[in-house]
C-alpha cells in the first residue's frame, strides 16, 4: 500500500507517518488490499465489479461518492494492451485499486506539478485526468505529420506498404478516439455529481476537462477522416494505373485486328484465290498492311489514345 496526504499538496507517507486529519487521505491498494481493508463496506460490491471488468473509461456516482475505472491506451502502442486501474473517492478519501503498478508513477508525477483547482479528492483526480491528456494536442500533430509523411510519399507514386500503414495508423486513431470519448463522459458525469458530493466548486474543471477532452475526440475524428482521404486517393491511382493498362491492351488489340484478318483470310488457301499464284501477290499485301497501319496511326493519334 502506498499512502499520500493532500493538504497544501500531495505528499507521500512514509511508514512512520500518519495522514493529516485535516487532510485528504489518498491511497493506492492492490485488489487483495482493497479486500483486506474494505470488504466490509457498501461499495465493496461495485468496486468487486469494476475490478473484474477494466474495459473503459467511466465513472458512477454511488449517493455521496464516486467510483469508477481507467484504461488509459499506451502513447509508444495505442493498440497494444491498456494501462488499467480503478478509483473510488469520497469528500476525506480517494483510493486507488492497482495491481499492474500503473497509478503510483501518475501520482508520482503530481507530486512535483502545482495542483489546479480546489485540494479536494475530486480536485486531485481533476488533476490526475489533467495530466493524462495534457500533451495529448502534441501528440495527435504527430500522426498528422506522419499522414502527410505519407502523402507526399503517395504523390512522388512511392506507395509500397501504403495499404498497411493507413490500417494501422487507422486503428490507433480509433482507439485513441474511443479513450477520448470516455473520458469526456467521464468528466460529464464527475460535473453532474459534484453538487451532491459538495465539491461543486470543481463543476467549472471539469466542464473544462469535458471539452478539451471532447476537442480531443474531434481532432482524432479529422485525423481519420484524413486518413480515409489518403485511402480514396491511392485507390484513384490504382484504378488509374488500370485504366492505362486496359487502354494500352485495347490500343493493341484494336492495332493487330485488321492484320490478323488479312493474316486469317489468305491463311484459308483457298485454290481459287487469284492473290496467290500472282508475282506481286506478296508485295501488295504488304502495302496494304503498311496502308493499314498508316491509317490506324493516323486515327489513334487524332482521337489522343497515346496521351
Amino acid at each position: 500500500m502506498i499512502q499520500y496526504t493532500l493538504n497544501m499538496k500531495l505528499t507521500r507517507l512514509s511508514g512512520n507517518m500518519h495522514t493529516d486529519s485535516e487532510g485528504i487521505s489518498v491511497k493506492i491498494l492492490t485488489s487483495e488490499e482493497y479486500t483486506q481493508h474494505y470488504q466490509d463496506t457498501p461499495e465493496y460490491p461495485v468496486m468487486l465489479r469494476n475490478l473484474s471488468h477494466i474495459h473503459c473509461c467511466k465513472a458512477d456516482v454511488l449517493g455521496g461518492c464516486a467510483a469508477g475505472t481507467f484504461a488509459v491506451p499506451r502513447k509508444e502502442s495505442p493498440t497494444a494492451e491498456k494501462l488499467c486501474f480503478c478509483f473510488f473517492l469520497t469528500d476525506s478519501e480517494l483510493l486507488f485499486i492497482d495491481d499492474k503498478d500503473t497509478a503510483a508513477p501518475l501520482l508520482s508525477q503530481l507530486e512535483d506539478m502545482p495542483l489546479t483547482g480546489p485540494l479536494s479528492s475530486l480536485g486531485l483526480l481533476f488533476n490526475l485526468m489533467e495530466y493524462l491528456i495534457k500533451d495529448d494536442v502534441f501528440f495527435l500533430q504527430d500522426y498528422e505529420e506522419h499522414l502527410t509523411r505519407l502523402e507526399e510519399r503517395l504523390l512522388d507514386g512511392e506507395d509500397d506498404n501504403f495499404d498497411r500503414a493507413i490500417l494501422h495508423i487507422r486503428k490507433e486513431l480509433t482507439a485513441l478516439g474511443s479513450y477520448y470519448e470516455q473520458l469526456a463522459d467521464m468528466g460529464e458525469s464527475l460535473q453532474e455529481a459534484l453538487p451532491d458530493m459538495a465539491q461543486d466548486r470543481s463543476s467549472v474543471l471539469f466542464g473544462l476537462f469535458t471539452d478539451r477532452a471532447g476537442r480531443l475526440y474531434s481532432n482524432v475524428q479529422t485525423l481519420k477522416e484524413y486518413s480515409m482521404q489518403l485511402r480514396e486517393m491511392h485507390q484513384s491511382q490504382i484504378d488509374v494505373r488500370q485504366n492505362q493498362i486496359m487502354k494500352v491492351l485495347t490500343i493493341v488489340t484494336t492495332f493487330f485486328m485488321p492484320l490478323s484478318l488479312i493474316a486469317g483470310w489468305y491463311g484459308m488457301n483457298f485454290v481459287n484465290m487469284p492473290e496467290l499464284t500472282s508475282s506481286s501477290g506478296y508485295g501488295v499485301v504488304i502495302l496494304v498492311c503498311l496502308l493499314i497501319i498508316v491509317i490506324e496511326l493516323w486515327f489513334f493519334h487524332k482521337k489522343k489514345w497515346f496521351d
